[in-house]
């Protein structure tokens, strides 16, 4: 789905550079959108109400992020070029994402249906917290073995995760450079994703990560410095059975 997603940004730089900045592109309704119609040309050619049938009427009551005149203005005075072959490509690769988000869910579903009542109940604490939905809470612990009782401690999950500092030595000199990457790749990737949701949704993550860039760190380093925040206060919850309460001035 990751290398569906970037072929697709990819071409549409070419045929519609301007969708990105005003919709998520990978939302069902633009997907479905673009399974039809691929590019700024053929979105102008299908016409206003051709388009709202599709970006609105068919969302099933989702409220898209960009109105329909928006879109048309922008398809409208596009800088996107005309390429038949690149449009059949979008809109094939459109057609496979919904098909594979359909495939993603009824998996999800499956997995959670066969989790024993334990990871069940560890998958309840972590969507307690607010920006964490039960895919990512059902891969994180997946990706950490099932049991957080496998680590001694929440320093443990970090480096499990590669998201430990590494050490960087040259003669007599020694210090902390970038994270070390020597754990599980997969695990780093979830715990990455849930951090920038949290931040974007949970008030206790985000004042944390504004609190770290007012400090001077740069963006990833202040996603970081929440992610092992983010992994301490899970690691705790799962470990005492707790759930997310978010603490009032």
């Amino acid at each position: 789905m990751t290398s569906v997603k970037n072929d697709m940004k990819r071409i549409l730089s070419v045929t519609f550079p301007e969708l990105e900045t005003i919709t998520g592109i990978f939302t069902k309704s633009t997907l479905r959108l673009l399974s039809q119609h691929p590019s700024a040309h053929a979105i102008r050619q299908a016409g206003h109400d051709v388009v709202a049938d599709i970006f609105i009427t068919q969302s099933r009551g989702a409220r898209p992020r960009a109105t329909i005149k928006t879109l048309m203005d922008a398809a409208a005075s596009s800088v996107g070029v005309t390429s038949p072959a690149k449009d059949l490509i979008i809109r094939q690769e459109a057609a496979s994402l919904l098909h594979l988000e359909r495939q993603a869910q009824e998996t999800t579903k499956l997995l959670i249906n066969l989790c024993d009542e334990n990871m069940k109940k560890d998958m309840n604490i972590l969507t307690s917290i607010k920006g964490i939905g039960k895919k990512t809470a059902l891969n994180f612990l997946i990706e950490m073995g099932g049991d957080a009782k496998l680590f001694t401690n929440d320093k443990k999950l970090i480096a499990a995760a590669g998201l430990d500092p590494s050490t960087y030595q040259s003669g007599k000199y020694e210090g902390k450079s970038r994270i070390s990457k020597k754990g599980n790749r997969h695990l780093r990737r979830v715990i990455w994703l849930m951090t920038r949701r949290v931040i974007t949704s949970n008030e206790l993550f985000r004042v944390h990560y504004y609190k770290r860039r007012k400090d001077g760190l740069p963006y990833k380093m202040a996603v970081l410095a929440t992610a092992h925040k983010l992994i301490r206060v899970m690691y705790a919850m799962l470990i005492h059975q707790t759930y997310f309460e978010q603490r009032r001035n």
